[in-house]
């Protein structure tokens, strides 16, 4: 299965983007004005940054960029403090902190499903006798071998009741 074009490559990026998305998202809101109400400006970087950085970067942004507004809005010749929207903002970053927690956790959970999840695709040529299958160099190995290799499963073995009763009549009750 190919990943989207539009999801960003696996693995971690480099927090300082986030970061910098984090700033530049800050400063769109702060040209709107000091009653602009753009909640989401909080919630891109910091779920992208918790996606693809891990939980600390997230918080970190989740954290920063509402004391950044909260500084904007008692900064000197800044409208006149207004209790509102100092709690809104204080809102808002706890509101964005935990949705940062939760991209992480799901973020943390798709890596731990593609550790654990290896899919053979493909045609196979198996024998239809022996039932051992042709690798990538031509050779012939054991399906158990061939599947060990390519994936974590492990095999156990035993007879299902109609080989048992095939070949080894008589001593099927003693394989069940």
């Amino acid at each position: 299965m190919k990943r989207p074009w539009w999801l960003l490559p696996p693995g971690r990026i480099n927090a300082l983007w986030w970061l910098a998305l984090g700033a530049a998202m800050l400063a769109i809101e702060r040209f709107g004005g000091p009653t602009g109400q753009y909640p989401v400006v909080y919630a891109v970087p910091v779920a992208l940054a918790a996606w693809y950085s891990g939980r600390l970067v997230s918080l970190a942004l989740a954290v920063s960029v509402p004391l950044a507004r909260l500084l904007f809005l008692v900064a000197p010749g800044s409208a006149p403090m207004n209790v509102t929207l100092l709690l809104l903002t204080v809102f808002r970053g706890v509101v964005i902190a935990f949705l940062g927690l939760w991209f992480a956790r799901l973020a943390d959970l798709e890596r731990d499903l593609e550790r654990r999840v290896k899919v053979l695709e493909g045609m196979l040529s198996i024998c239809a006798f022996c039932k051992k299958i042709r690798n990538e160099s031509g050779e012939w190995e054991q399906l158990e071998g061939f599947i060990s290799r390519k994936s974590e499963a492990e095999f156990s073995h035993s007879l299902c009741p109609s080989c048992g009763n095939t070949h080894y009549p008589g001593m099927t009750e003693e394989l069940a």
